[in-house]
């Protein structure tokens, strides 16, 4: 929630590696949702590089957080934010190993 109004009750602009460092944050912590919420206010701000974006991604997979990796993913997609491909293939060779998705 500060997140959301403090930046403009003192005119300030949070750095994107912010939002980065939260949401890999939260899936440390295993709060997949809040890692999306988190994820999503930094779209409104700012178009995310594809290594923000895949630093996320690979911490979803390590965690076998993988919808909450799909979630993001999508968001990403929706925005027109650049993925780097091969962490969206990396996500989904995580999903097979778990048997969550066809090869």
């Amino acid at each position: 929630e500060l997140l959301r109004s403090e930046p403009q009750k003192w005119g300030i602009e949070p750095e994107p590696r912010l939002f980065v460092q939260l949401s890999q944050a939260c899936l440390r912590e295993r709060q997949g949702r809040a890692s999306v919420e988190v994820y999503s206010m930094m779209l409104q701000r700012t178009n995310p590089t594809p290594a923000m974006t895949g630093s996320i991604l690979a911490m979803c997979s390590k965690l076998n957080m993988l919808g909450t990796g799909a979630e993001i993913l999508q968001l990403a997609a929706e925005a027109g934010a650049n993925v780097d491909i091969r962490d969206a293939q990396e996500l989904r060779q995580a999903a097979v190993r778990k048997k969550k998705a066809d090869e």
